[in-house]
């Protein structure tokens, strides 16, 4: 899976400087070793968390702004995606966050499970991109540090912003726009979300069932069938 991430990273032109952060074990990999040696990709040691991790990528790089974030266990994510969202993300944003819309996944993988995002506009599910803009992003990122916990359980999330939010939220009065402008303010900074229009990225490896439905959409492809639905 790594792998696959680290060459959907190198093959689009967006994308300059490459930061592996991870266990120190992987810079034994083969894959790992061959581009930190020929100096195509850096390695920065693991926090205790992927948020902490960020934060801390965020601290160390503060002068490469922005930094786009994708994670290892994201083998379907390829250069048509980073592209979107990083074209996409060429605003006045703090921090951008990719989302799909979950009518798009459960059409194309209806088999699939995924957290779901429910705000009266629209389901959404997460799809592990994010881009850190200015370094108010690091508020953002910290922020998200003490909420990792409960990332799979979205009304948490949603009571963080107040009980008005949360009460919208149960009641489906509350859009994912209005969530983020709340988000916003409340933490002095913009975020927005940027809507990727491809259902594979909403699927990470979670879990056994997500890598069974990967290899099948990647065996699917290499048969020339295109994504099966699933």
């Amino acid at each position: 899976m790594l792998t696959r991430v680290l060459q959907t990273i190198e093959s689009s032109a967006h994308v300059g400087r490459i930061v592996l952060c991870g266990e120190p074990s992987l810079q034994d990999t083969p894959a790992v070793r061959q581009r930190i040696e020929r100096g195509s990709l850096e390695f920065l040691a693991a926090a205790m968390s992927p948020a902490a991790s960020a934060s801390r990528a965020c601290d160390r790089f503060e002068d490469a702004l922005p930094l786009l974030i994708v994670t290892a266990d994201h083998p379907l994510l390829d250069r048509d995606m980073v592209d979107h969202f990083c074209q996409s993300a060429r605003d006045h944003s703090d921090v951008c966050v990719g989302v799909a819309r979950a009518d798009l996944v459960s059409r194309r993988y209806p088999r699939s499970t995924r957290t779901l995002l429910r705000f009266s506009d629209a389901a959404y599910c997460g799809c592990n991109i994010f881009s850190l803009n200015t370094v108010n992003a690091r508020i953002a990122v910290r922020y998200w540090t003490r909420l990792e916990a409960d990332r799979k359980r979205p009304w948490r999330l949603i009571r963080t912003l107040g009980v008005r939010s949360l009460l919208r939220y149960v009641c489906r009065r509350l859009t994912l726009t209005d969530a983020l402008a709340t988000f916003s303010h409340k933490l002095g900074l913009e975020a927005r979300a940027i809507e990727m229009p491809f259902a594979e990225a909403a699927i990470d490896v979670d879990k056994p069932a997500d890598l069974v439905l990967v290899e099948s959409i990647l065996n699917a492809r290499a048969r020339g069938q295109g994504n099966e639905t699933e």
